[in-house]
């Protein structure tokens, strides 16, 4: 075993060490023109979306309230929505009671399609 090993350093005596040479300086890498082409192009699709939509805000508050077609149904309550945590602590201790509340709660929040003016009736061609 010791003979191997001898034999290995021998081997590695062998070798010199050599210097690194110095690492070399690259010019500075100027941007190609595709990719500040790219750029100008996402730039301009992104300020073209942000105007539309800015347009289209400005041409929905210049609209009198006769022109506008969808007109929603005004809620019951000044604060339709159940509160969270509430409902949270319910469902947790009494599941039963929560079910009574979620229906109560949907009497006032979802729309009624038993009405004669419902869409669902509309829809349905009664």
């Amino acid at each position: 075993m010791n003979e191997n090993q001898d034999r290995f350093e021998n081997f590695l005596r062998e070798f010199e060490p050599r210097r690194p040479r110095p690492l070399e300086r690259r010019a500075a890498h100027r941007l190609p023109v595709w990719r500040l082409a790219a750029a100008a192009v996402i730039l301009l699709a992104m300020g073209a979306g942000f105007w539309s939509v800015h347009r289209k805000k400005n041409l929905e508050v210049a609209q009198s309230p006769r022109e506008k077609t969808l007109v929603l149904p005004a809620t019951e309550t000044s604060n339709p929505e159940p509160l969270l945590l509430p409902l949270t602590e319910l469902a947790l201790n009494d599941p039963e009671q929560l079910d009574a509340e979620l229906a109560k709660a949907s009497r006032k929040l979802l729309p009624n399609f038993r009405k004669g003016e419902s869409t669902l009736r509309v829809l349905a061609k009664e």
